[in-house]
């Protein structure tokens, strides 16, 4: 392994927010990208010199962002480039197969446009949130993106519709780090808010909420959990998560372990057969650890030799049939580590003057580069077989698939085949859950009296049935109608899943455990469980909100829940409570209108103190925001 720092002004010698590689691409040269404070996006060629240490050529400027670019990343296939900026835009942009370079824009200098040796252009533009953008990550496929910002929101992307396909607004503070599973189920989410977010990609539902552990055996309740990752006071305000390239783990910096008074410096392993909580932690000895990124070559399991000449395989920790080799970067120093040993084979230190920002390796695993805000960037080169023997045949992944139509329509035939008022408990209708469960939110529920299809309910005028963003029928009357039912029924999910908040057991060791046993049991996520014993849920109405009442009690014209066994009764509806509601209510019904309405609104202002990043960074703010603090739950 040889370290340059190579003597370039790569952005003016402003500091350089993010780099990444280019793979997919013809092979033929090791292309990478770089973002900087400067507004631009630089496009450079990588080599290897006769000393095995990197040379770098300067190949085109793109001058497009007005504000700092905070994150640069290649599709998979290496067609497009993906930079986010304090702009709030996120350009995509694609090379010109044209050999002759366009004409330079107007806000770009002539001498810049003469050195361009390529020429880039933007294809589209990504326009959604309303703060700077942090991080941004490709789907496998290239077909989708989800990118995070100041603005407490992350968004998922369509990127061939160039259209925004879900607005992530949970997390309390800035989101500055996302990735997306390799195998197409999860997308996960690093918030200075100390929470770590994993969602259903398909149903875009919070799947799990990693923020508090137990740093041992919860004794007669002595010992209180601590909080998993650090606050704002960390010096980076970057947070890059990331999954291995097959999907097994998710890596996650950022962490923080309490030992008594002492606190450690983390980057947390999670299993994606168990991702409440990690099955082992890197600790770092002093900076904390801000980014994470894996190499893409699958290596061979490292072995030795005995004297007999026999050939043993060296112990396994993850007991994996390959090896993956990932670089975790802290404020100050690189990492290097392999899934089949707890303990770092590389270390790479006092290379820069300031924090460092961002990883990214080669396609080939033969160079791996980090940015640094003191404005320059590193190249750490291997030699081929340092890293190990190449895997001759990458492992087949596959690819999670929802649920087919065939599965939902034998849902609703089950569900309807337990519609009876016999089978539905009024003790679990009448209670106002948002329960999680095999990653799903389940909604309020109607109270028992709108369920029952009872012969004399079908004789009787049905109430107008009125969804939350159709305002066009509020107290009309309507004509007897047969209820019709719901696109996507749901079931009540099992009420024996723990929230994902709760306090998890204690973080394991260095050494990390693959037994089965000591882990919770994470049920496969499917859509649908075995709805013949659970009570069917009906469609959300506007009657809703008398589940809730005890937590908002604004004024409701909505009777108190009485059982009335002739049928439906016929109910108000005023506009007032609705609207007035509190945003923790609120956040339970997920309509389109909402999501319209997040657009252009800002989310709810959080309840930690807020993330301020150092002054460098955001010198365009004239007064920081003040916001009361309050404890987090």
């Amino acid at each position: 392994m040889k370290v340059v720092t190579c003597e370039i002004a790569w952005h003016n010698k402003e500091p350089v927010y993010s780099l990444d590689f280019q793979h997919g691409s013809d092979g033929r040269i090791h292309r990478l990208a770089t973002a900087g404070v400067d507004t631009t996006v630089r496009l450079w060629r990588v080599d290897s010199g006769p000393d095995g240490k990197a040379v770098v050529e300067f190949l085109s400027n793109l001058a497009r962002h007005t504000k700092a670019v905070n994150v640069v990343r290649f599709s998979p296939n290496g067609e497009l480039l993906a930079s986010g900026g304090d702009d709030a835009a996120i350009l995509l942009w694609k090379l010109n197969d044209s050999k002759e370079p366009e004409p330079a824009p107007m806000f770009q200098e002539e001498e810049d446009a003469q050195l361009n040796k390529e020429s880039w252009s933007v294809v589209k533009t990504l326009r959604g949130h309303i703060e700077d953008v942090y991080d941004v990550c490709w789907t496998r496929d290239g077909n989708m993106m989800v990118s995070g910002s100041v603005d407490n929101t992350a968004i998922m992307w369509d990127i061939n519709k160039g259209q925004k396909l879900c607005i992530l607004n949970d997390h309390k503070s800035y989101v500055q780090g996302v990735t997306w599973d390799p195998l197409g189920q999860y997308v996960a989410t690093l918030s200075c808010d100390r929470v770590m977010r994993v969602y259903n990609a398909h149903t875009k539902k919070k799947a799990f909420c990693i923020s508090k552990m137990s740093p041992g055996p919860l004794a007669e309740g002595e010992v209180k959990p601590y909080r998993m990752f650090h606050d704002d006071s960390m010096r980076s305000f970057f947070r890059r998560l990331s999954f291995t390239p097959d999907g097994s783990f998710l890596l996650a910096p950022a962490g923080c372990v309490e030992l008594g008074e002492n606190i450690i410096n983390t980057t947390y392993i999670f299993s994606r057969k168990s991702l409440k909580r990690p099955i082992a932690h890197l600790p770092c000895p002093t900076k904390a650890t801000l980014a994470v990124r894996c190499c893409p070559v699958y290596f061979e399991l490292r072995t030795k030799t005995d004297e007999d000449g026999s050939v043993q395989v060296l112990p396994n920790v993850f007991q994996l049939p390959y090896r993956m080799v990932f670089a975790v970067a802290s404020e100050d120093s690189i990492f290097l580590y392999d899934t089949q040993q707890t303990i770092p084979f590389g270390l790479v230190s006092n290379i820069h003057y300031h924090t460092l920002s961002d990883l990214t390796w080669s396609r080939d695993g033969s160079f791996l580069a980090v940015s640094s805000t003191d404005g320059y960037c590193s190249f750490l080169s291997f030699s081929p077989g340092e890293l190990g023997t190449s895997l001759k045949e990458p492992p087949t992944l596959e690819v999670f698939v929802p649920s087919t139509g065939v599965e939902k329509r034998g849902k609703k035939a089950s569900a309807a085949r337990t519609s009876s008022p016999l089978t539905q408990t009024p003790s679990s209708a009448q209670t106002p859950t948002s329960q999680t469960g095999l990653g799903k939110d389940v909604p309020s529920v109607t109270p028992p009296e709108e369920k029952r299809s009872t012969p004399s309910a079908k004789s009787k005028t049905q109430p107008h049935r009125i969804t939350l963003n159709t305002l066009e029928g509020w107290g009309k009357p309507s004509a007897a109608k047969t209820t019709a039912p719901p696109s996507a029924p749901q079931t009540q999910t099992s009420a024996s899943s723990s929230a994902p908040s709760t306090p998890q057991p204690c973080v394991a060791p260095l050494t990390p455990t693959t037994s089965s046993t000591t882990q919770p049991r994470i049920a496969p996520l499917t859509p649908t469980t075995s709805s013949t014993t659970q009570p069917r849920i009906a469609p959300l109405t506007p009657s809703t909100p008398k589940a809730l009442k005890s937590g908002n009690s604004a004024g409701s014209t909505t009777p108190k829940g009485a059982t009335t066994p002739k049928g439906p009764t016929p109910r108000r509806v005023s506009l007032t409570p609705i609207a007035s509601r509190s945003p923790a209510i609120s956040s339970l019904f997920r309509t389109p209108s909402s999501t319209e309405k997040a657009k252009h609104e800002r989310p709810s202002p959080p309840s930690d103190p807020v993330c301020q990043p150092p002054e460098s960074k955001r010198p365009k703010t004239s007064e920081p925001p003040v916001k009361t603090s309050a404890t987090q739950t």
